[in-house]
């Protein structure tokens, strides 16, 4: 009888024999199949052991890894805590900012992060750089296109008292609803006498030099309070203001068999057009405006033409129309609107805001009114910075003041998504930061105005 023993080694016998025949392709080899697969994995082991061994070793030996951060141009921070440094003179120096390390490389710096451990025993000289200078700079080219939204921010409190605030947001599309042209806007500085205020327009201020032509022209109690910083910022027009009319009140031609005398209105209707208006002056009829004769019926002086009574058009035949001459004196500007345009209204709970986009001019639309804005005590003592500064994240760039067809400033501003401006002492400096100089915008001055001013950027005060 055989034993468990021996019909247990003679299963193994013939599975041996399987395993060389489908492994090995011979049943009869003297060699276990596997055998050198064992040996390689154990001997490959050991090899892993040994590297692991030595490098251990060397770390012991040679402390600190990698000395790639004491090569110019790195900024070194550090892993634990945050802290930058550069290394110059075999010592680690603290840099206040990122911007400092780019005016004292000359460019962008490249961050390497490192242990404490590596940085341990190199001495630490005094720190270097521009305290206030950003930490972190936007992203170049990010301005172009941006528009930059003014808003004018008002409200009065229990006892009535006008608080005023002036918002500048960059970058932020607020879907703000433009005026449409036939609207216009009447606006009054705080603090400022500016007679009857001024006539917003199609993107364009025209300053009312009376007090009483707001009243003539339908605009009486309809003018909004906006700080001088927020009328900066649209174009000038010219001037609405009264019409001279030399000789006023001096005997003028008969007219339609009655006597005249300068300074006179006539008005006029043929069958099927409009009533028109027009002005008597020394050498003929001129036509005016609806706004025209708006103006020059207000006219405290027109009166001189009535004998001191009051202002009314005559009746004008045609007849006599056709025969009188045409005057070449000068009435309003033609810009001006010709029809006073009504007031536009805001919509509900937003404040009336001057657009600009580069490329494009300036606008006037009505915006949502942003919400925790400090405002000041309308006529109160105040910069010309705005309340608040909204910038898009990473929104920014290099900007100078300059107007359109005028040569722009010569001093550079880094723009930061802080809502800060900061001051280049030369063309280099962008080029330090990463910034081409080919990629500067050129901003309103009174825009720029709008944005506090930081430190400035000077290479010489970053190494000190």
């Amino acid at each position: 009888m055989q034993s468990r023993r021996d019909q247990v080694q003679a299963q193994s016998y013939v599975l041996g024999r399987l395993t060389a025949a489908l492994v090995a392709a011979d049943p009869e080899a003297l060699e276990h199949p596997h055998r050198r697969v064992a040996a390689g994995i154990l001997a490959g082991l050991l090899v892993a052991a040994l590297v692991v061994a030595g490098f251990g070793v060397y770390g012991f030996l040679v402390p600190g890894g990698s000395k790639a951060w004491r090569q110019p141009g790195v900024l070194i921070l550090e892993r634990e805590t945050g802290a930058q440094y550069v290394f110059a003179k075999n010592q680690l120096l603290p840099v206040r900012n990122y911007t400092s390390a780019a005016l004292l490389f000359g460019k962008p710096p490249k961050l390497v992060s490192v242990s404490r451990k590596s940085l341990a025993g190199t001495p630490k000289g005094q720190p270097v750089g521009i305290p206030e200078a950003p930490d972190a700079l936007p992203s170049a080219g990010g301005l172009g296109g941006a528009d930059w939204t003014t808003c004018a921010i008002s409200q009065r409190d229990s006892a009535g008292t006008l608080a005023l605030a002036t918002v500048l947001a960059v970058g932020r599309d607020s879907g703000g609803q433009s005026v449409p042209d036939d609207r216009a806007l009447v606006v009054r500085a705080a603090g400022d006498d500016a007679r009857g205020g001024y006539l917003v327009w199609r993107g364009t201020r025209h300053r009312l030099t009376e007090e009483w032509l707001p009243r003539v022209l339908g605009y009486q109690d309809r003018a909004v309070t906006v700080q001088p910083q927020w009328i900066d910022l649209l174009p000038a027009g010219p001037d609405l203001r009264p019409i001279d009319v030399p000789g006023r009140g001096a005997a003028g031609p008969d007219i339609d068999g009655a006597p005249s005398r300068i300074g006179e209105l006539f008005r006029t209707r043929l069958p099927g057009t409009a009533e028109r208006y027009y002005l008597l002056r020394r050498d003929g009829l001129s036509e005016l405006t609806a706004t025209e004769f708006g103006v020059v019926s207000g006219d405290p002086r027109t009166e001189q033409a009535y004998g001191g009574g009051p202002v009314a058009p005559r009746e004008l035949s045609p007849a006599a129309l056709a025969q009188l001459p045409v005057s070449d004196e000068p009435g309003l500007p033609r810009s001006l609107p010709p029809v006073p345009p009504a007031v536009a209204g805001t919509g509900g709970e937003r404040a009336w805001c001057v657009r600009w986009t580069p490329g494009e001019g300036v606008s006037v639309v009505a915006d949502p009114a942003p919400a925790g804005v400090p405002l000041a005590t309308a006529g109160a003592a105040g910069g010309s910075a705005a309340a608040a500064v909204l910038i898009q994240p990473n929104t920014g760039g290099i900007v100078r003041a300059g107007r359109e067809g005028q040569a722009p400033g010569t001093t550079l501003f880094l723009l930061t998504d802080a809502g800060l401006r900061f001051p280049l002492t030369s063309p280099d400096v962008a080029k330090s930061l990463g910034y081409p100089t080919d990629d500067v915008v050129t901003v309103p001055p009174a825009l720029l105005r709008l944005l506090p001013t930081g430190a400035t950027l000077d290479p010489a005060q970053a190494a000190g």
